[in-house]
């Protein structure tokens, strides 16, 4: 963290103009490069490499620089401050610009432990945060902590603050190779280096293991880069409870995936056991300041496995659907709204629907996506998806939100009855007198490479890479993402949308590239479902609730988080009997984290 006071920022350089850096965390994967450019030695630190880059190109410096970072930069000669973050946000990045004081730091917590910043709510984020699934790329909990965006710079002086981007996916055009066997061998030659590039130089390195596509990958690729320098095998920290005689067949095929997975990487696999108090554990904190994410409870539980493990790394996964592992979205929308219907009614034979009814599903679909507004997509979403009501009357309701008569078109008891699950736990008072930030952007399902770059945009991957890097810190582990690489994600981001769907596969550039280091039920598995992860924690989940709903009922709650929720509807909603019958969590959940249980009878977590 970084005090920085405009009006004593002269004893920082009292005779220099020389610009230094104030603030980084970063790892430079092209420190070769850059060193050879700037004429210094291989032993020159990351930091150094990161202040030459400024003096020599200035503000546009981060677009030189491979690797996770946040890093601000104190300029004498101009009197400013210039940060960024990389790419994918893999590295967090808060700020509070205030009057003559700008602190910078990687946590919400340590910012806020600088004198002078305000913890003042964000109330218009809260109130978004309680009523949809909500994350934002800048704003926070705290109404004067913001976050650098991912592939953002941000550049201050004493009178404002201005972030811009310094990364466009959009500029990324497409390429063309030989042959297709060429352009898996350099994808496999970069995703290779993008796993050497993250093993730490010091402790072990952990990689998740689940029997998916992604991380199976990385742990496999990972296991063999640390062969290769003669050292440690990874760790193989799986989100799955051991395996129980009562497991489904389907769950045994998952345990099978997960078990060929680590016979490959020759390391065995570490299962983690669900539970009620581990649920416990993971609300018994301000989740404004350190904010849950929807992966924070199994993480947790693997997060203390690797620490015990002496883990100091872990290689993750996530973010391969978003680019390099990409499915496909957007592509039949594309062939539709562009007329080739001819080659998207080759797709219907495997899928087993009629032609004419396929093609038109996707016309159809692309419509929508070209036309509604965010506030009617999420309408018909939220109608279609979420209350099972059939497409027309989702179309119809959704056509009537900007009337505000969307009511007009009658929901059935039962879907209704999943409407009610949906209601948020708003303070009554609080939802009149706030208006809540808007919803996050839809996902427009026009064009494959619209959607691909949209995807890595959407703000819920850097909530779950600053919620785990924040609990990560509290074990000493640091995370990295190599299939967010930034040579990664360009080189996937410069594939045509074909390369992504045939007729009977998605995902499929990836399973091609994979398929010479895969076990082949791994790289051909087409199912995602994990019921032998989920249901478990579904099951804690509630009986945590179930506990921390009696505990409610004659508790004193913080005043702060009191103000904002419906705690009457909470707590009837946490009865054995409505944890029952309710099918949708997603608002409760929310409100719960929200809430967290360090706040009840004031008992604070020392996390």
């Amino acid at each position: 963290m970084v005090v920085f006071d405009w009006k004593h920022s002269g004893h920082r350089s009292p005779v220099s103009s020389k610009p230094q850096l104030v603030f980084c965390e970063a790892r430079v994967d092209n420190r070769v490069a850059l060193a050879a450019r700037f004429a210094l030695g291989s032993e020159v630190k990351d930091s150094e490499l990161i202040l030459c880059a400024y003096q020599e190109f200035g503000t546009d410096c981060a677009r030189h620089i491979l690797g996770d970072f946040a890093f601000a930069i104190w300029d004498p000669s101009k009197r400013c401050i210039f940060a960024a973050r990389d790419i994918m946000g893999c590295q967090p990045a808060y700020y509070c610009c205030r009057s003559s004081q700008f602190v910078v730091a990687e946590s919400i917590d340590r910012l806020l432990t600088a004198p002078g910043v305000p913890r003042e709510p964000d109330e218009a984020f809260i109130a978004a945060s309680l009523s949809y699934g909500f994350a934002h790329p800048e704003r926070t909990s705290f109404e004067h902590v913001r976050k650098i965006p991912p592939g953002h710079s941000l550049l201050v002086n004493e009178d404002s603050a201005k972030v811009e981007p310094y990364w466009r996916p959009e500029q990324i055009g497409t390429r063309k190779w030989s042959s297709h066997e060429d352009c898996l061998d350099e994808f496999r030659h970069l995703l290779r280096q993008a796993v050497k590039d993250r093993l730490p130089q010091s402790g072990r390195t952990g990689v998740h293991v689940s029997g998916g596509l992604d991380c199976s990958s990385l742990a496999i690729l990972a296991a063999k880069e640390l062969q290769a320098a003669s050292q440690r095998p990874p760790v193989a920290l799986s989100w799955y409870p051991p395996a129980h005689p009562q497991n489904t067949d389907f769950e045994r095929g998952e345990y099978a995936r997960i078990e060929s997975v680590c016979t490959s990487a020759g390391v065995d696999p570490v299962y983690t056991v669900q539970s009620k108090q581990n649920i416990v554990d993971v609300l018994n904190r301000d989740n404004m300041v350190r904010p849950i994410c929807n992966a924070s409870y199994n993480e947790w539980l693997v997060q203390k496995e690797a620490a015990d493990r002496g883990v100091t790394t872990i290689l993750s996964g996530f973010g391969g659907d978003e680019a390099a592992s990409f499915n496909g979205r957007g592509y039949f929308q594309r062939l539709a709204l562009s007329g080739r219907w001819l080659r998207l009614s080759g797709f219907t034979e495997a899928r087993g629907m009629k032609k004419l009814r396929f093609c038109a599903g996707n016309l159809l679909s692309g419509l929508q996506n070209l036309l509604m507004s965010d506030r009617m997509l999420k309408e018909y979403e939220d109608c279609v998806f979420g209350l099972d009501v059939p497409m027309w009357r989702g179309m119809c309701r959704a056509l009537l939100t900007p009337l505000g008569i969307s009511g007009r078109v009658k929901l059935t008891h039962d879907q209704q009855a999943l409407a009610d699950q949906t209601v948020p736990y708003l303070n009554k008072e609080f939802g009149s007198r706030v208006e809540p930030l808007p919803p996050i952007p839809r996902i427009r399902l026009t064009n494959d490479q619209v959607t691909r770059c949209q995807m890595l945009r959407w703000s819920p991957i850097t909530a779950r890479i600053e919620s785990w890097a924040a609990d990560g810190a509290l074990h000493g582990i640091k995370y990295t993402y190599p299939l967010m690489d930034r040579r990664v994600v360009e080189f996937a981001l410069s594939l045509p949308g074909h390369v992504f769907r045939s007729r009977d596969w998605n995902r499929l550039f990836f399973r091609q590239a994979m398929e010479p280091i895969l076990p082949p039920s791994v790289c051909w598995e087409t199912s995602k479902d994990d019921p032998a992860r989920s249901t478990p924690l579904i099951s804690s989940l509630t009986d945590a609730y179930v506990d921390i709903g009696r505990q409610l009922k004659n508790a004193s709650i913080s005043p702060v988080k009191a103000s904002y929720l419906d705690l009457d509807r909470l707590i009837c909603d946490l009865s054995p009997k409505a944890l029952q019958s309710r099918t949708r969590l997603g608002r409760l959940i929310g409100a719960m984290e929200f809430l967290g249980t360090e706040t009840i009878n004031g008992h604070r977590s020392a996390a």
